[in-house]
């Protein structure tokens, strides 16, 4: 790919606006922007996926419940209407001082007059030996998929009982533990957590309905133990414990790309963007994220979709603003969000403030809410 650099510090160009990353925020400010462009601001996307996947429905595609094109949100199709060049390439880097977007596509560089950050990360392997080698991430998405099929193909063909472990105890692998067992009721599963418990940040209500119906589902589960070594056929523990592993899916929570600190950003000690509530980077106001890529000063939030998709106004609120030179608003992410989760039967789990209750009407409500916000993109 050729270099590509402009300069319209000058005011004879369009200002450039550099999207990175096609996630949630990110593909609800493209559906935004095809409505309502930006005038005289020539926009790019970089992202090293042609298709974004919406998270929410991926245990249902685990289970059987949707199928793959039903998630994925063609970006390049989306930049075509909001008019924004689609650059098939990770970024890797930033020049902070010459306002420029690193790519890995050898000499490539993409000067901005703003910069929007909304990237994904990779679940945090905590530098846990051979996690990298034997271990299947939840994300990116398309690498998760690819273990699945395995795994699937692996069940079709084997006469013993398969043994899942998922590392990590969330509502991200509790959901994708049950949706996996929904498909393989003869694999033997564990979900191994850090945390004295499952779930949490969730309340003891929901944490009790998880407990339950992991119990009914034959779903063991070991917490407040540590992975400290993955090989190709079990995993070790830190109290020595060897288990053994056909396959193991690692589903702790996700960390940013390293770039982000070793380019010169403000982050926090795991590796996030340190924003204002204006979604600004510190000391850097040309720069916003949002996402799982942004950790808000003072505030602490969940690393979850619902977030993200909600960052998606204000994001384009003051992208708007920043570039008119008006005044900036800060994002106020509600006191509580409603979760909800699968468990691959018909029905979900709401878990909301300190209330919690399982049905099939959580899941109707789930599957009503994760298909609406699909259809914006079809």
């Amino acid at each position: 790919m050729p270099t590509i650099i402009t300069n319209s510090s000058n005011g004879a160009h369009p200002r450039e606006l550099i999207l990175i990353g096609g996630g949630h925020t990110h593909v609800l400010l493209l559906r935004k922007l095809s409505e309502n462009p930006l005038h005289d601001v020539r926009m790019t996307m970089v992202s090293d996926f042609e298709y974004a996947a919406y998270s929410g429905m991926l245990p249902g595609l685990i289970s059987g419940f949707y199928q793959q094109t039903e998630l994925l949100i063609d970006l390049r199709h989306l930049c075509r209407l909001a008019n924004v060049q689609f650059i098939h390439a990770k970024a890797c880097g930033m020049n902070l001082k010459q306002k420029q977007v690193l790519l890995d596509s050898g000499a490539a560089s993409l000067a901005a007059d703003l910069v929007s950050i909304n990237v994904g990360g990779l679940p945090d392997t905590g530098g846990v030996e051979g996690a990298k080698s034997w271990a299947i991430p939840s994300k990116p998405v398309p690498r998760l998929l690819k273990g699945w099929a395995s795994t699937m193909a692996a069940a079709e063909n084997s006469t013993g009982q398969l043994q899942i472990i998922l590392v990590g105890g969330g509502a991200g692998g509790v959901e994708l533990a049950l949706a996996m067992r929904s498909r393989l009721p003869h694999a033997e599963f564990t979900i191994i957590h850090s945390e004295p418990c499952l779930l949490s940040g969730h309340n003891s209500r929901a944490r009790h309905i998880v407990h339950n119906l992991l119990l009914e589902r034959n779903v063991a589960a070991i917490t407040g133990a540590k992975v400290v070594e993955v090989m190709p056929d079990s995993v070790r523990l830190d109290d020595g414990q060897r288990l053994a592993a056909d396959f193991v899916f690692w589903v702790t929570q996700a960390v940013p790309p390293p770039w982000l600190g070793e380019s010169g950003l403000d982050i926090t000690r795991e590796g996030f963007i340190r924003v204002k509530p204006t979604l600004q980077a510190i000391n850097y106001p040309w720069i916003f994220a949002a996402g799982d890529a942004a950790s808000i000063e003072n505030r602490k939030l969940p690393r979850s979709g619902v977030f993200a998709v909600r960052m998606a106004k204000p994001l384009e609120h003051n992208l708007r603003a920043y570039l008119a030179g008006r005044l900036l608003k800060e994002y106020k992410p509600q006191r509580h969000s409603l979760s909800l989760i699968g468990t691959a039967d018909g029905r979900a789990i709401a878990s909301y403030s300190d209330l919690a209750a399982r049905s099939a009407f959580f899941w109707w409500l789930k599957n009503r809410i994760d298909r609406r916000f699909m259809r914006q993109f079809q």
